[in-house]
C-alpha cells in the first residue's frame, strides 16, 4: 500500500452510512471516488480515471485489496489509494462478520485511526451497520518494505517493530484517551471472546483431522480443550492495565518505511495487555528457530522501551506468564484461519498453516504444553 498523502494523523474521519456502500471494485468509478476523496483534494477536482489492480494474492485474508491509479482533471488529490472491501469467499465473510471485524476496523478509522502514528492512514471510510458491508481507502504504501510472512521476520526488524508499538502501547496505557471510542471493549469483557471461542470450537475438528500428524500431541490435546481454555485466557489478557490493542500483528500487516513502522488491518482491535500483541507477532511471524534463540531479549527490549516512556514495567503485569497466554490467544486465531477461511491461492493456504505450526512450537518451547515425542 508509497503515500502520497499520509493521513495516519490528519485523515477525515471514517463515517457510517445506511446508504450506498460499494460492494465490489467496479463501483468504485471516477464519480464515487472523485466524492469520497473530496475531503483530500483541492475544491473543485475530480477524478477522471481510476485503474484497479490486486494487491498480491493471499495477502488479504478477510478482505480483498485493490490498488487504484488515479488521474485528476488537475493534480490535486492522491495520485493513488488501496480500497479494502469484504472477502470475496463467503466462508471468510461469515468469519469477519461472526468476530464483527468489519465495523471494528471502520470505527477503528472514525474515531482512533487520526491520533494513532502506526495506522496507516485512511482518506475514507464507510460502512452498511446491517449488512457490514465496507469500503476503506487507505494510503498507497508502495515503496515501504515488506516482509514476506513466510519468510520470517529478521531479529532487527522485530526489535523496530517492538520498539513503535512500544510507543503506541505507552500513549494509550492504562486506557489514556480511549474514552473516544466506548465500542472498544476489553478483550475479556466483549463477545468477540465468546465468538471466538464458538469459532474455534466449530473450526477445531476439521484442523485436528488434517494437521494433527504435523503436530506435538501435547499441542492437540491443548487444541481439545482450547475452545473452554478461551475465557480463562481472555481474562489473564484484559487485567489492567490494558492499552490499545492492534489485535492482528502479524508481518503482512506491517510496513517499514524511513519515517516509522506502519500497520493495517484493525479488524482485530481491542483493549488488552500489550503482550497480546507481542506474542501474537513474535510466535506468528518469525521463524521458530529465530524466535525460540530471540524472544526473551526482544520480550525484555520491549519492556524495556516502556519504561523509558514513563510506563512502571514493574508494576505492569506484563509478566512472561502474560506472554504465555498471548502465544495461545495467537493459536486460537490460527485455528480458525486454518479451518474457516476461504483458501483460494497457495499462499492463503500457507499462511494459516505457517501459523498453526509456529504457534503450536512456541507453545511447546515455552512449556504451555508437555511435549511428548
Amino acid at each position: 500500500m508509497a503515500g502520497s498523502h499520509d493521513m495516519a494523523n490528519h485523515g477525515p474521519a471514517a463515517r457510517t452510512s445506511s446508504g450506498h456502500i460499494p460492494t465490489a471494485i467496479d463501483d468504485l468509478t471516477p464519480a464515487w471516488l472523485t466524492g469520497a476523496l473530496a475531503a483530500v483534494a483541492s475544491p473543485g477536482a475530480r477524478v477522471v480515471r481510476a485503474e484497479p489492480t490486486d494487491v498480491g494474492s493471499g495477502m488479504g485474508l478477510l478482505g480483498s485489496l485493490h490498488r487504484l491509479a488515479l488521474t485528476w482533471d488537475c493534480a490535486t488529490g492522491p495520485s493513488s489509494v488501496v480500497a479494502k472491501l469484504p472477502a470475496a469467499g463467503m466462508r471468510s465473510r461469515a468469519v469477519a462478520s461472526a468476530l464483527g471485524m468489519y465495523p471494528r476496523e471502520v470505527r477503528f478509522y472514525r474515531d482512533l485511526g487520526p491520533g494513532t502514528d502506526l495506522a496507516v492512514g485512511c482518506h475514507h471510510a464507510a460502512l452498511d451497520e446491517r449488512t457490514h458491508d465496507f469500503v476503506l481507502l487507505l494510503d498507497d504504501m508502495t515503496g515501504a518494505t515488506m516482509i514476506d510472512q513466510l519468510a520470517g521476520c529478521p531479529v532487527d526488524r522485530a526489535a523496530e517493530l517492538l520498539g513503535s508499538l512500544a510507543v503506541l502501547h505507552a500513549r494509550r496505557w492504562d486506557e489514556a484517551g480511549l474514552d473516544a471510542a466506548p465500542w472498544l471493549t476489553r478483550f475479556g469483557d466483549s463477545a468477540l471472546a465468546d465468538e471466538l471461542a464458538g469459532a474455534v470450537r466449530s473450526c477445531w475438528p476439521a484442523v485436528r483431522e488434517r494437521f494433527a500428524g504435523d503436530l506435538d500431541p501435547g499441542v492437540v490435546a491443548l487444541g481439545d480443550g482450547l475452545a473452554d481454555r478461551l475465557p480463562e485466557v481472555a481474562r489473564a489478557l484484559s487485567q489492567p492495565p490494558v492499552t490499545l490493542s492492534h489485535g492482528d500483528l502479524r508481518l503482512d500487516n506491517v510496513f517499514f518505511r524511513p519515517d516509522g513502522v506502519r500497520l493495517c488491518d484493525w479488524q482485530l482491535t481491542g483493549r488488552a495487555r500489550g503482550m497480546r500483541d507481542v506474542a501474537y507477532f513474535l510466535t506468528q511471524s518469525l521463524t521458530p528457530e529465530t524466535r525460540a534463540e530471540h524472544e526473551r531479549a526482544l520480550v525484555d527490549g520491549y519492556l524495556a522501551r516502556l519504561g523509558d516512556l514513563g510506563v512502571d514495567v514493574s508494576a505492569t503485569g506484563e509478566t512472561w506468564d502474560a506472554y504465555r497466554q498471548g502465544t495461545i490467544l495467537g493459536f486460537a486465531y490460527a485455528v480458525v484461519a486454518a479451518g474457516g477461511l476461504d483458501q483460494d491461492d497457495p499462499r492463503s493456504a500457507a499462511i494459516p498453516r505457517t501459523m498453526l505450526e509456529r504457534s503450536a512450537q512456541a507453545m511447546v518451547d515455552q512449556g504451555s504444553v508437555r511435549p511428548e515425542r
